[in-house]
């Protein structure tokens, strides 16, 4: 059996620790600290100020939110010890997720990680195990990041796409196994340049760490390949756009929730409730789940993105995708996809707002609606209002003010973390919005 990189770390080989934290525009935002300083970094943390904590556009604008000051302030990133990860051996290169706090030590009522803690513990109060796993959809460049060029031809899912970057892909995945993220899968995707990982499930937090280390062992990895690469959901607009995919299951004492062989749904009503309880809230939680300005122009009907609030099995047209497992293996596979996710997203905020509205279903023991078995874009308007089969928000602004109104997510995620991530949010889309289509595609690139 290979050992656990995570586990076995000796941080006396550590000669730098990358300590990164997941900000609300979802661009990752690090400090670099020398071996000699590691230690003590578990105990009193890092600097981060207010504005790089909390306040940070994807374009770098300092955005105010009320009862945050963005001059005023300081806070700590305090590393997870249980959490770090060698990036490379040879160099000493480490890597940590933070959870912010205050100068008394505190939880920053902004930090994201904590609010997913929190959300994850209460599944365990209600006696629930919940595991959760990434798909990561990203376009690889080739040429320079001012004239980048799409790095493989296709055909989608190809032998021939896999040939075109063979050593990158057998580099990256030696990399991430190295570092020991969870990897299921790596493979060309549909578009010209697209690429796609799948990541093993884990627990919430655990989850979104693996996706965070996943991201910038790629980048680094494809740096030293001459090659770049962007999580953009519209990375280039001559091919796929990219989604993050977002899979959760849970399980009680009798097993798996999304496994009934006796139910017509092939799920218990406990797995049926927390799949409506998503439904419910996935028009509030649209700007958590991607709140870029390309991120709803990203959810068009053909694209498989999951246009349509709406759910059905195997369906990937639909928002929300239920995944029986494998004839024999379904206690162990069975799950649900919420497709509707994208790399700009701050993914320990989407996973909160996901299984928080997941919990919400299944204590409320909400009614599944009506599955779609088709493409929903073909039906008429009036069949998909009769099957309240809904469009997300137009635009990013009322996405935002769906967001800001929500009081169930206010509850779930605290007062002060959601007007900032909306303050933050708010003054990208009124930013971008000035630019045409392809002006944003190029300005968000290479932020994610």
């Amino acid at each position: 059996m290979t050992s656990n990189p995570k586990a076995d770390l000796d941080l006396q080989q550590v000669r730098a620790l990358v300590i990164s934290h997941l900000d609300n525009a979802g661009v990752s935002r690090v400090k670099v600290l020398p071996g000699p300083q590691v230690e003590g970094a578990f105990h009193h943390g890092c600097g981060v100020s207010v504005s790089v904590g909390v306040l940070l556009a994807a374009d770098d604008h300092v955005t105010r939110s009320s009862g945050i000051d963005p001059i005023v302030g300081d806070l700590r990133g305090i590393p997870d010890r249980s959490a770090v990860a060698v990036i490379d051996k040879a160099s000493g290169l480490a890597w940590a997720p933070a959870d912010l706090v205050d100068m008394q030590g505190v939880p920053f009522p902004t930090c994201q990680r904590t609010a997913l803690k929190r959300v994850a513990a209460d599944w365990s109060t209600a006696g629930l195990e919940v595991s959760v796993g990434f798909e990561l959809e990203f376009t690889v460049f080739s040429g320079t990041r001012d004239a980048p060029v799409l790095a493989h031809g296709g055909p989608g899912y190809s032998a021939a796409a896999f040939l075109q970057l063979e050593a990158w892909h057998l580099d990256v995945l030696a990399a991430l196994l190295d570092a020991g993220v969870p990897v299921e899968q790596i493979h060309p995707e549909y578009g010209r340049g697209q690429v796609e990982i799948a990541l093993a499930p884990r627990s919430p937090v655990q989850a979104v760490d693996d996706y965070l280390l996943a991201r910038f062992i790629v980048a680094r990895v494809s740096y030293r390949h001459g090659l770049c690469v962007s999580y953009s959901p519209m990375a280039d607009s001559k091919t796929a756009t990219n989604g993050c995919h977002i899979h959760f299951s849970a399980r009680n004492g009798d097993g798996n929730v999304f496994h009934d062989a006796a139910a017509a749904t092939q799920m218990s009503k406990e797995g049926e409730s927390m799949i409506a309880g998503v439904l419910g809230r996935l028009a509030e939680s649209s700007a958590l789940l991607g709140g870029s300005a390309l991120s709803l122009a990203r959810l068009q009907p053909e694209q498989w993105a999951g246009s349509f609030i709406c759910w059905g099995t195997g369906n990937r047209e639909a928002a929300v995708r239920f995944v029986p497992g494998l004839r024999g293996d379904e206690d162990g596979q069975s799950n649900v996809e919420v497709k509707c996710c994208d790399g700009s997203a701050n993914q320990y905020l989407a996973v909160a707002a996901i299984l928080a509205a997941a919990m919400e279903g299944y204590r409320n023991q909400l009614k599944l609606p009506a599955e779609v078995t088709v493409d929903p874009a073909t039906l008429s308007e009036a069949e998909r209002e009769r099957l309240d089969i809904r469009p997300f928000a137009a635009d990013m602004f009322m996405a935002l003010d769906d967001l800001e109104g929500s009081s169930f997510l206010r509850s779930a995620l605290g007062h002060e973390l959601l007007d900032a991530y909306v303050a933050v949010r708010r003054g990208e889309a009124e930013r971008f919005a000035r630019l045409d289509r392809e002006a944003v595609v190029a300005a968000l690139r290479w932020r994610y």
